[in-house]
């Protein structure tokens, strides 16, 4: 199987690249979430709020799981037979959200139960600060 390099659709020879991901056509959409491509390159450091909140808002689109970060996908009763993939899909965003943090900023949103919880107040706490990044 041929193997994608940093831009898709090049076929790269390094098999040491942890920034490699096979592509194959029984590829599930699980396999892709799990890949180890990075969720962006904009960390939240506390002046790149604009910049972040973007960059992380297309990767999570393009996973189709911004429903978690809006709200639209509110928790269901926890004896509904789809709680736990609720839990499990609602946990991912949340981890997307926390790892593409610097670590000292990201530690602070560790306690919190729903990625819109952590969307909303990464907004109420960062969107007013400084920004370094202007929206061309």
């Amino acid at each position: 199987m041929p193997k994608y390099g940093p831009t898709f659709g090049m076929a790269t020879n390094s098999s040491s690249s942890t920034s490699n991901i096979i592509i194959s056509s029984s590829s599930s959409s699980h396999q892709m979430e799990t890949s180890h491509l990075p969720i962006t390159a904009h960390k939240l450091n506390g002046q790149n709020y604009l910049q972040w909140s973007q960059s992380i808002l297309m990767f999570i689109r393009g996973k189709e799981k911004d429903d978690y970060i809006t709200g639209a996908s509110a928790a269901p009763e926890t004896t509904a037979s789809t709680y736990k993939k609720w839990i499990a899909e609602n946990n991912m965003v949340m981890s997307w959200l926390v790892n593409s943090m610097t670590a000292d900023i990201g530690e602070n949103f560790l306690s919190f139960d729903t990625a819109k919880e952590i969307w909303d107040t990464a907004k109420e706490t960062f969107s007013d600060k400084e920004n370094t990044s202007e929206i061309i």
